[in-house]
């Protein structure tokens, strides 16, 4: 399998909505949830659901043990409906300059996850930054680079296009 730094991310506008509601919500305090969608083989993603999962402090959230107990009903009922966990959101919620990247304890987190699914792709929010030109909406998605001789990922973090969809407006 080949991925390119230039693949795509479409995000569903009502996967957005709960990714972005949920940061609104708590927008001084870090949250993290799961997304499930498509994938085809020019390595787009197709994100069709979006769910929180958990609010952590200030500069800090994680998955618990009991997340990963509540993730594996949302596996099954996506997979029987040919849907596959494509990754996780969080939020940096720091007001003042551009905090949407891939932090070194993100990387360190979302490697293991990515060896095992080639196309596993984090999206950072900041619920501060929705009317950032350089953001789409507040957010960004990312992937390590994948290297394709050695069929792993490296620790370089590359930001992917992103585009939100199906907006009613």
């Amino acid at each position: 399998m080949k991925l390119t730094p230039t693949s795509k991310v479409y995000l569903d506008h009502t996967a957005y909505q709960i990714m972005m509601e949920y940061a609104l919500a708590h927008p001084n305090r870090e949250v993290i949830g799961v997304f499930f969608g498509t994938k085809n083989e020019a390595a787009e993603l197709f994100i069709e659901e979006s769910y929180p999962f958990r609010v952590g402090n200030r500069q800090d959230v994680h998955f618990t043990d009991e997340d990963y107990v509540k993730v594996v009903p949302l596996i099954k009922n996506a997979e029987s409906r040919d849907l596959d966990w494509l990754g996780w959101f969080h939020s940096h919620p720091f007001k003042g300059g551009d905090h949407i990247y891939m932090s070194h304890t993100d990387v360190t987190y979302h490697y293991p996850a990515q060896t095992q699914n080639p196309y596993w792709t984090a999206i950072v929010i900041n619920p501060h930054q929705i009317q950032d030109p350089t953001t789409v909406r507040g957010m960004r998605a990312y992937r390590l680079e994948w290297n394709n001789k050695m069929n792993c990922p490296q620790k370089k973090v590359i930001k992917l296009e992103m585009e939100v969809i199906n907006d009613p407006r």
